[in-house]
């Protein structure tokens, strides 16, 4: 992950307002993993990292980055750097067991991405920023790539 002070200060457009965009666990593999679309999602990183934005993740997706970061690298010491720089930016959706049963009811394919939305849901976000956008068809939550995120909402440094 980027260091959040490595970020560059960057200012919304003075016709933008600040969102709370939810990150899907896709979207947080991409800096540790060093794979393909690192550089939006770390700018969209940045954004909340310098206080821009207000970024939400799921509680679960520490345990997925921690196990897919820990696997695909061989470090446990790595895997524990990369969640402890994620809770320096993002907060962490609240949710309980009917936010679970609600997940169940979506009927999602993918039950984690089940889970994810009803994170996003739970803590207000305004958009869930993921790779999987064909999987949160579902969504009253606006869904965007993290390209798309960025050209929603500009910056100016």
């Amino acid at each position: 992950w980027p260091a959040v002070s490595t970020c560059k200060s960057l200012q919304l457009l003075p016709t933008q307002h600040s969102e709370a965009p939810f990150f899907d666990t896709s979207v947080l593999l991409n800096s540790p993993l060093k794979e393909p679309g690192t550089k939006a999602s770390d700018e969209c990183i940045c954004l909340c990292g310098d206080g821009i934005h207000e970024g939400w993740i799921a509680w679960h997706s520490l345990s997925n980055i921690h196990y897919v970061v820990r696997n695909r690298t061989k470090s446990t010491t790595y895997a524990i750097r990369t969640v402890t720089e994620l809770l320096e930016w993002a907060k962490v959706a609240e949710t309980t067991k009917s936010d679970a049963n609600r997940a169940i009811a979506y009927g999602m394919t993918d039950f984690e991405d089940a889970l994810q939305l009803v994170a996003a849901e739970a803590c207000g976000a305004d958009v869930l920023i993921t790779r999987n956008t064909k999987d949160f068809k579902a969504s009253a939550i606006s869904v965007m790539t993290p390209e798309e995120f960025l050209a929603a909402y500009p910056t100016q440094p």
